[in-house]
Formats: structure tokens, sequence, C-alpha cells
């Protein structure tokens, strides 16, 4: 009977994944084939410029993950070459393979069908996944956080907290989710075995020391006069109409919702030259505001249904769901695009089709 179940499962995983595999290729070559159309030039990674060159010490943005492009020698020069784009596509096939095992335990075949083909035809899911790009390792650890919450047990604990450790230091933009998972687990947990105490004791340690040598990083971060939407230029914009110290408080509080738009439906360079991207960045500008537009509709949508659900007979374990977002709290003072909500697509698609009475983290 085991086996059975084991191999209608192994059987079930196949096809998801090979339905996923057909629509997310497609959805790739399409992209590359008519990106030129858009973009002049075709196939881009600015930040890998950054991580393959700069000076590289433990006080790094993302350390590990510089050093890691560094030895496999991931750089502009090799970014379009075959090996690097299949390990690409199959590393993004991993970060997103533990929502397949959810929507084989909780979804129906249709729903499972469902999100497959909005999760591979995605285009900017679809670009991202020919990239070896940090933001890999967030989704992965958003997908394992995933795991847990929606099927919550000890492996699936032991499981996301290490694969989250080990994504944090890859991907930066993860600490604040990790803090909250140790949270809950020193809050609620109560039945710690010495071993399995004295390896969460490890991992918290790691976690602080890699938290320690972020912080004059995110500091910067926060606080840098990045492209048209910055706190200091959306301040330079009230003060034209309004007194300074008034302007400063309606920056606080607008900044953060115009960063969540941007987070929403921005490309890179619209966060830096605005709307009307300079034709190297945006040769076509009218695909530029269109496509800016359906990408703003599509992720709002996504996050309203994500809110109607928690609210909607609600239930303080549903704010778990919630909690993957604190990835993007840097932004909402620093630097926003639509780059930094990528690795929450997967988990906000997922939502949208999960059963409507679905207990949300059962047990921690």
């Amino acid at each position: 009977m085991i086996i059975r179940i084991k191999n209608e499962t192994f059987k079930e995983f196949f096809i998801l994944s090979s339905i996923f595999f057909f629509f997310r290729t497609l959805s790739a070559l399409i992209i590359f084939k008519f990106l030129s159309i858009y973009d002049t030039r075709i196939f881009s990674f600015t930040d890998l410029e950054v991580y393959s060159k700069s000076n590289l010490n433990i006080f790094s943005s993302n350390f590990f993950y510089s050093f890691f492009v560094r030895i496999i020698g991931y750089n502009s020069e090799t970014l379009l070459s075959f090996k690097f784009i299949f390990i690409s596509f199959i590393i993004s096939f991993i970060t997103i393979s533990p929502f397949l095992f959810l929507c084989i335990k909780f979804l129906s075949k249709k729903n499972s069908f469902y999100f497959i083909i909005l999760l591979s035809i995605h285009p900017y899911l679809a670009l991202y996944s020919l990239k070896l790009d940090s933001n890999l390792f967030a989704t992965l650890g958003v997908s394992v956080y995933a795991l847990w919450i929606f099927c919550s047990n000890k492996y699936t604990f032991n499981l996301s907290i290490i694969f989250n450790v080990f994504c944090t230091l890859f991907r930066n933009a993860l600490i604040p989710l990790l803090w909250i998972q140790f949270f809950l687990i020193f809050l609620f947990k109560r039945d710690f075995t010495k071993i399995k105490l004295l390896g969460i004791f490890s991992l918290f340690l790691l976690t602080l020391s890699f938290t320690s040598s972020q912080i004059f990083y995110g500091v910067e971060y926060i606080s840098q006069n990045f492209g048209c939407y910055s706190y200091e230029n959306i301040d330079k914009f009230f003060q034209e109409i309004i007194s300074p110290n008034l302007s400063k408080i309606l920056s606080l509080i607008f900044t953060p919702i115009v960063h969540l738009i941007l987070n929403l439906g921005a490309r890179e360079g619209i966060a830096i030259y605005c709307l009307n991207l300079p034709s190297e960045y945006a040769s076509n500008n009218f695909i530029n505001l269109l496509t800016t537009f359906l990408f703003l509709l599509f992720h709002s949508f996504l996050l309203i249904r994500l809110l109607i659900y928690i609210s909607k007979d609600f239930d303080i374990r549903k704010l778990t769901l919630l909690f993957p977002f604190s990835i993007l709290l840097p932004t909402l003072y620093g630097t926003a695009h639509m780059r930094y909500l990528y690795p929450l697509l997967p988990f906000l698609i997922f939502v949208q089709f999960l059963p409507k009475n679905f207990q949300i983290l059962k047990k921690i």
C-alpha cells in the first residue's frame, strides 16, 4: 500500500514537472526571442558585474553569492553560455519544487494544472529562470517556508530552518523572514531534544553572525538616494508644495506606498529612470508602459486575493502567510522594483488555489 502511494506521488510529481518544464521552456524561448523588441540589450544582468568584480569581504552584500559566482566563473562574458543558462534553468525548477509536492498533497488536479501553467508562463519568472540570480536562493527560502506552514511536521520544520539559514547566507533579503522563524520556534516549540536544541542554537548563532555582518550594508541600502522614487526625491517633490517639516512626514508615509507599487510592477530601469526609459533600456516605450501596467495589475490582484483569504474566516495562524513579505521591508525605503517580488510570486500564485477551509500551520 505504501509503495503504491509513493509510486502515485512520484507519477503525479513527474507529470506536473513535465508540464512545468514544457511551458516554462516555451515561455523562456519566446521571451528570449522577442526581448530585443523591448530592450536593445537583449539579455542583461547588471548586478553581476558588482558581484563578480567588486572587492570581496564578509561585510559585502551577499558575500557567499559573490564568492559562489566567482568560483564557478559566472560573469557578463559567460552569461549567455548554454552551460549556465541550463544550470540556471534547472536550479530555478529546484527552487519551486516544494510547491509541486504541496500541489499533490493539497490541490485538486485541475487547480494544480492552473497553478503550474500560471507559474511556468509568467514572463518575468521565465526570464529570470535563465539567470543565476541571487534571488534563486530567496525563492528556495520562501518555498521551504511554505512547505513548513502548509505541511507542518517535524521533517518540514527541520528542512525549513536548515535551508533558510543556508539560503540567507546567499541572499540577505531573507534575514527578516529567518528571524521571524526563530521567533516562532522559540515561542511555540516545547519538545526540543538536547541534540535538536544544540542544532538550532548553532544555526541561531550563525544567523546572528551573518546578520551582524550585513547591518552596515542594510543601513546604506535604506538611506541611499536611488532613482526617481527615493525617499529623498519624494521629499523634494512635497517641499515644492508644502512646508519642509510636513513634507518629511508625508514622505515617510507615501514612500513605502510608492515602493510597494514599484515592487508589484516596475522593472529596475523604471525605478532608476522613471517611466520614460532611455532607448538603450526600452527601445519600445509602449511595450514598457503596457507590460508595467499589466504586471502591476496581475500582482496587485494576487496580493488582494491573499489579503481577502487571510481576513475571511480569520485565524491567527493565517498571519503566517504574510511573513514571507518581510523580505520586502528594506525595499520600502531602499531600492524597490519587481525583482524583489520575484521570490514571492510562486507563493502568491499558490495561495490563490488553496481550499477555502485550509488550516495554516496546524502545528509547529
